[in-house]
């Protein structure tokens, strides 16, 4: 069975780990830790636990709001390869909107895989004048009014990359 969940303290070192094995960017393993564990000052990490086993987590973040909306960043969605293709981090992604994101509510990412996994849940790639990454599809959840304000805005009110 599939429970969804906040990641316990103690469990920070291997999400950390998984993490890491995706997205080390030539940083040491301490280094990465570092890195990433400020984000915990602003956000809160889930998990799907199948059988006692952590397969797959998210950090959601708390993120400065724009134009009066709260804005949301996921961050750090990894699915250790033993447990890949089998759904975990689609429950996960579900869950984590269902239970946290309200209608007018905002949330953006950063994708390393295709923009289509994330499009079914109603995110959408940013334009072009607004993408910061060339390695990430900077993505955003939020209706047509708020994107045209974005586009208006331009590039300084989309955040950086976490």
């Amino acid at each position: 069975m599939k429970i969804f969940r906040e990641a316990k303290i103690n469990e920070r070192m291997e999400l950390f780990e998984h993490g890491f094995r995706e997205w080390s960017k030539k940083r040491t393993f301490e280094k990465y830790c570092e890195d990433n564990a400020k984000e915990d000052a602003y956000g809160t990490r889930y998990v799907i636990e199948e059988d006692g086993r952590i397969v797959s987590s998210l950090i959601l973040l708390h993120l400065s709001p724009i134009a009066g909306r709260q804005v949301f960043g996921i961050g750090s969605v990894v699915t250790p390869k033993d447990y890949t293709h089998k759904g975990y981090a689609s429950y996960l992604l579900s869950e984590c909107l269902r239970q946290h994101i309200q209608d007018d509510d905002v949330v953006f990412l950063y994708s390393d895989v295709i923009a289509s996994f994330y499009e079914r849940y109603g995110f959408r790639v940013l334009p072009m004048k607004l993408q910061r990454e060339q390695d990430s599809i900077g993505m955003v959840l939020c209706d047509d009014s708020f994107l045209e304000l974005l586009v208006k805005e331009g590039i300084d009110v989309i955040p950086e990359h976490f």
